[in-house]
């Protein structure tokens, strides 16, 4: 599955379809960075995943208004999890097949507005990014949602059915998605992907989301 590589997408493109921002004035460019959001040690070994990667993201954008123009430098922050499972039961054997993806987007702020496109997307919209990134997912209905704390605030973590290609195989998934949390000036995404055979790893994903946390690593 190339979870990475679809997370590091969905992050660039929630950033770079933002709008235009009103009066725009200054030569220097403006620049706008997430503090990261990651996983604690504790959810990691409670869950059984591990860190495979965290990174900063920039995108450049000019924005024009009233004849002036503006350099705007956005830096998004994007930390990945995986897990090795056994899948014997669909005939995969072992496979590096469980997912959580933390990305977080600062609220951009300019002219006195605040302006970030993840501020109006739905869960769906999210998806559907998502989806046009990786390899081999396609992402069906909700099957449930449920509520649980991400920094410290109350939101709702929703299930959809899915399929992902795995080992050559398409092997029904559940993905799971929590947007638009607000904290500390930025917008913080969690987003899973497993397999439907896994019982119980939907109590791991919980546990993940209540373990991220800002300003570490």
């Amino acid at each position: 599955m190339e979870t990475r590589a679809a997370a590091a997408a969905v992050a660039l493109a929630v950033l770079t379809t933002t709008a235009g921002c009103g009066v725009i004035l200054g030569r220097e460019a403006l620049a706008f960075a997430a503090t990261p959001a990651t996983v604690s040690d504790a959810a990691l070994d409670d869950a059984g995943y591990e860190r495979t990667d965290v990174r900063a993201q920039q995108v450049n954008r000019t924005f024009e208004a009233a004849g002036q123009s503006r350099e705007v430098q956005v830096t998004n922050q994007l930390a990945t999890y995986e897990k090795g499972v056994d899948l014997s039961a669909v005939g995969l054997g072992r496979q590096r097949a469980a997912v959580f993806v933390a990305f977080s987007t600062p609220q951009v702020e300019i002219a006195g507005q605040t302006f970030n496109p993840i501020a109006e997307m739905s869960n769906r919209e999210l998806l559907a990014q998502f989806e046009s990134s990786y390899s081999g997912l396609s992402v069906g209905e909700r099957v449930d949602s449920r509520q649980v704390t991400m920094l410290g605030e109350s939101t709702t973590i929703e299930r959809y059915e899915g399929e992902a290609t795995l080992g050559g195989s398409q092997v029904p998934v559940y993905v799971e998605v929590v947007t638009r949390v607000a904290h500390d000036g930025d917008f913080v995404v969690a987003l899973a992907v497993y397999p439907q055979a896994l019982s119980g790893e939907r109590e791991n994903v919980v546990r993940l989301v209540e373990g991220v946390d800002q300003g570490g690593a």
